[in-house]
């Protein structure tokens, strides 16, 4: 791994939000996580949106395998049947454990937001130190989507009666599992 700080700067930042962070060392690893992250769940059906990550790694093909209904079409309708959803992050913030969603795709945000649990994966690299890291990074690609979303933890609100509720505009679990490169 480049920088294992900059990991464990993240992971902890993660737990400290109610979020769960691993770090796969392989290809083999990321499918184990993700498998276990499923069957603590319970789930049978997966939300999935195909990306260079997921597709690289194998994942469809190892869930349909492995028994789970993988779900990558007409997600508009048929994400409310799964509890899951898998996405692949952009970047990750180290100092705020935040995610950052490049995701111009509707379905790429319904498979992260419609979802009881978010699994979301990111590579080692994209673990960036801070926020204005994360910003120099959006900007850099060149004109904006129309959604650049950050995620910090499982979704919470204290909206109505200043109590904290957990799930209301989201996943109530968020598993992050950190894909080092160098492990491939």
């Amino acid at each position: 791994m480049q920088d294992k700080g900059l990991y464990d700067s993240f992971a902890a930042k993660v737990a400290s939000v109610n979020g769960e962070c691993y770090l796969a060392a392989d290809r083999k690893e990321l499918l184990t996580l993700i498998t276990e992250a499923l069957q603590k769940r319970k789930a049978d059906k997966v939300a999935l949106f195909p990306s260079p990550l997921l597709t690289e790694a194998g994942v469809p093909a190892a869930l349909t395998e492995g028994g789970y209904e993988v779900i990558i079409d007409d997600l508009r309708r048929r994400i409310p049947q799964a509890g899951v959803g898998i996405t692949e992050a952009q970047w990750g913030i180290a100092e705020l454990g935040t995610l950052v969603q490049y995701a111009p795709e509707v379905d790429n945000r319904l498979c992260s937001t419609l979802v009881d649990t978010h699994i979301a994966l990111l590579k080692s690299s994209a673990i960036l130190p801070e926020l204005d890291d994360a910003l120099a990074a959006i900007a850099s690609v060149g004109a904006l989507p129309n959604y650049v979303g950050f995620i910090t933890g499982p979704s919470r609100s204290s909206d109505i009666e200043r109590v904290l509720t957990v799930g209301v505009h989201g996943p109530i679990e968020l598993v992050i599992i950190v894909v080092d490169e160098g492990g491939r």
